[in-house]
C-alpha cells in the first residue's frame, strides 16, 4: 500500500518501482487491488445512532399529525360551507 501511494503521490511510477525493486506489473496489480477494496473502507456501516433514530421517529409522528390535522380542517371547512347553505 505504501509503495502504491508513494508512486501515485510523486506521479512517477517507473522510478518508484525501480527504487523498491518491483516490476511495474506488480505495482499495477497492487493498485488495482487497493482501489477495488477502497470502497469497503469508506462505506458507512449500519451504525445505529439512537438520537438520530429518535429524531426520525419524531419526524414521522409529526408528519402524521400534520396530515390528520389537515384532513380534519378540510372536513370542518366542508361542514361549515354546507351549514351556511
Amino acid at each position: 500500500m505504501q509503495i502504491v501511494l508513494e508512486a501515485l503521490q510523486n506521479d512517477n511510477i517507473s522510478e518508484t518501482c525501480r527504487q523498491h525493486g518491483i516490476y511495474e506489473n506488480q505495482f499495477y496489480q497492487w493498485k488495482k487491488k487497493l482501489l477495488s477494496s477502497a470502497d469497503s473502507v469508506f462505506q458507512h456501516k449500519n451504525k445505529r445512532d439512537p438520537e438520530k433514530e429518535k429524531l426520525e421517529q419524531e419526524k414521522i409522528r409529526l408528519e402524521q399529525t400534520v396530515v390528520e390535522l389537515s384532513t380534519e380542517l378540510q372536513i370542518l371547512k366542508k361542514t361549515a360551507f354546507r351549514a351556511s347553505w
